[in-house]
């Protein structure tokens, strides 16, 4: 998990070349202008919202990605990210879906990072995990969604 101020993002690019296409975006964009999801080059941005957790809510339920990885960008409140290391933490429960690049897991070893406004928080495979957690608060965000 890679935590830091949206300002900073541009710093992982080398990690994460999809990066660049986010940081030339941002140059003449505002995140918070996004209101539907939109598909650039390499890297699809997808703008959620959320006061709280659902009715059906479960604090040992993840989802992971095989293909695909995620940035999650706070715009305002507060978001909590859950993860788990995927092979060493979690147990899958409903298996890979080629589709929509993703399975669920399980896991009693739960750890969370709050993401503020203003934050992202890169989420690499190996980890499965679970934004909009318990404790998150009047979320406005994006979701960048590249491939790994």
């Amino acid at each position: 998990m890679i935590t830091g101020t949206l300002e900073n993002i541009k710093e992982y690019q080398a990690i994460y070349p999809a990066i660049s296409e986010l940081a030339s975006y941002l140059e003449n964009h505002s995140l918070s202008d996004l209101d539907t999801k939109t598909a650039l080059e390499t890297i699809t941005l997808i703008p959620l919202k959320s006061e709280k957790p659902g009715d059906n809510f479960d604090p040992r339920v993840l989802e992971a990605h095989k293909v695909q990885m995620d940035i999650h960008i706070t715009l305002s409140g507060v978001d909590v990210v859950a993860y788990a290391d995927l092979d060493k933490e979690s147990a899958i429960f409903k298996e890979y879906d080629k589709d929509g690049d993703y399975l669920l897991a399980h896991s009693d070893n739960i750890k969370t990072i709050t993401v503020p406004a203003g934050y992202f928080c890169i989420i690499p495979n190996q980890f499965a995990h679970m934004a909009l957690y318990a404790g998150h608060q009047d979320v406005k965000k994006i979701v960048v969604k590249f491939n790994a």
